[in-house]
């Protein structure tokens, strides 16, 4: 019975690491795209890329990007592109090649509208942006599901240092949520199908460690990060404010549907699309001490329903590279759903957040040594000092098993300072002499301060480096059919994700579903 059971795990391992080469090593299986907007040749991110009467699609990258696995032109499949604000578009696989990035080109809705003369009845009073989120709020029970239904998405966790892709990590999650009338946080499970850290991306060890407040090595500036002790992606679902709209999710917004008008000013835009359905604009606005809030919610007119939210968070006192008058971003989330048989259902949601780390320290200390022979102590640096701080000796300090020495004199000599102390012939007795050879490293200790090298780096001085964290989720295919789970193996909340890897778990079907990784910079 062993040897039988035990030769079932090796076909099924065989099979698994045959499913993750299908997966993951073939670049070339792969049809890119990038969405451009052909006003202004700016890229379209978040747009929803469908395979035509199929359940299936992604959505855009931040970048406009796209990768849609080459099966599906084989099969002489078309895309359907729409976003928000843009004309819906349909293109042909056989029409994108395989061997370059495809630039497809979305119009703007408004464009359209330029020549259409609209008349408004005097009689019929426009409403207001407060009484639109309310009715849109108090229709969620009738526009949003509360029966149980279940998604296959794309999840991904990253950061963004300059432009630059860091620390690049990806998985095929099934989500298995009981409804709006349920508590997301405790009824919603989750069963990891695949999981990678992408090495195609480079890897910064400092910025992926664990926020630390103590230390202060890796913090949120003005901000915490308050997860509930979930993991990566339960800390995403917890800030998606339309699945938990009668619950706390996160501070402004707070409880959707009693917080959000009460907190904030609103402005109606004008109207914009998605696909044919007229949208409401309304921008969410606050203004607390240093903090600013640029919000927007879009919702559709006649039935209310909250097609997409956009939350984004500024600090005013730190400035920002991009010269936002708002200043530096802390955090921004954008939710979106989407239409499927009279109710919404999660299409994508996106949370960015703001973090500093105190990079390693570009001039430092690396050796401390006793030279008997000369009667010193030598600290040896990393770099060639300045000549200008190094000779005085008001930025040393010298300890001998916990008693201070005087310093007499200093020298230097390219990466090297060289300290006399004051009573050699005391100190380099011959018993002493003796004692230092047996010194444990904790038995001498030197400071230095205020020293600076050539290139102007100060001693032990740490630089903070702003970094933003991504963590996204996409659905790619949505069941609202009230399925029976079979899969016994969820996801532990409390775990992080690389710790629920369960090859159990991997389904026949896997090949359906891809990894839409961003565009390498």
């Amino acid at each position: 019975m062993y040897k039988v059971a035990r030769l079932t795990y090796h076909i099924l391992a065989f099979v698994l690491i045959t499913q993750s080469i299908q997966l993951f090593g073939q670049e070339d299986s792969f049809i890119d795209g990038k969405l451009i907007n052909t006003k202004n040749q700016s890229p379209i991110s978040f747009a929803t890329v469908l395979i035509k009467n199929k359940k299936r699609g992604l959505i855009s990258n931040a970048d406009g990007g796209f990768r849609i696995p080459y099966t599906f032109k084989k099969n002489a499949d078309t895309l359907v592109i729409s976003s928000i604000g843009y004309i819906t578009k349909e293109i042909p696989l056989s029409n994108l090649k395989t061997d370059q990035i495809n630039l497809i080109w979305l119009l703007e809705k408004i464009e359209l509208l330029d020549e259409v003369k609209v008349v408004v009845s005097k009689k019929k009073k426009r409403k207001s942006a407060r009484s639109i989120i309310r009715t849109a709020i108090d229709r969620i029970p009738e526009n949003y599901p509360f029966s149980p239904y279940s998604y296959v998405g794309y999840y991904r966790d990253y950061q963004v240092l300059d432009g630059r892709y860091l620390n690049m990590n990806e998985a095929i999650m099934k989500v298995f949520d009981q409804g709006f009338g349920t508590e997301d946080f405790k009824n919603t499970q989750t069963t990891l199908f695949s999981y990678k850290n992408n090495t195609d991306f480079p890897r910064d060890t400092i910025a992926s460690k664990p926020y630390d407040y103590v230390n202060r090595s890796k913090i949120i500036s003005n901000a915490t990060l308050d997860g509930q002790g979930g993991n990566e992606y339960t800390i995403l679902r917890l800030h998606d404010a339309i699945r938990n709209y009668n619950i706390n999710a996160y501070d402004f917004v707070n409880r959707l549907n009693k917080d959000l008008i009460k907190n904030h000013r609103l402005k109606l835009l004008p109207e914009t699309f998605i696909d044919n359905t007229p949208l409401y604009v309304i921008k969410i606005l606050k203004n607390r001490e240093n903090i600013q809030v640029e919000s927007k919610i879009y919702i559709s007119k006649g039935d209310y329903k909250i097609y997409k939210l956009e939350y984004a968070v500024y600090d005013r006192k730190q400035s920002d590279t991009s010269k936002k008058k708002q200043g530096k971003l802390l955090f921004e989330i954008i939710v979106a759903y989407r239409s499927n048989k009279g109710l919404m259902y999660p299409n994508y949601i996106s949370f960015n957040n703001a973090f500093e780390v105190l990079q390693p320290p570009n001039f430092k200390p690396i050796t401390a040594k006793i030279n008997h022979e000369r009667k010193r102590f030598e600290l040896i640096f990393n770099n060639p000092l300045s000549t200008k701080d190094a000779f005085k000796k008001k930025n040393y300090r010298l300890w001998y098993k916990e008693i201070k020495l005087k310093i007499d004199s200093v020298s230097i000599k390219k990466n090297s300072v060289y300290l006399y102390p004051e009573d050699k012939k005391a100190f380099f007795h011959p018993k002493m002499i003796q004692s230092l050879d047996k010194l444990s490293s904790k038995g001498v200790s030197i400071e230095v301060k205020n020293v600076q090298d050539i290139y102007g780096n100060i001693v032990h001085e740490q630089e903070s480096v702003s970094y933003n964290q991504f963590r996204e989720f996409f659905v790619q295919e949505l069941n609202t059919d009230n399925e029976n789970n079979t899969i016994e193996l969820f996801m532990i909340k409390t775990k992080p994700i690389s710790k629920n890897i369960h090859p159990t778990n991997t389904p026949q079907n896997l090949l359906n579903y891809w990894m839409n990784t961003p565009l390498k910079n």
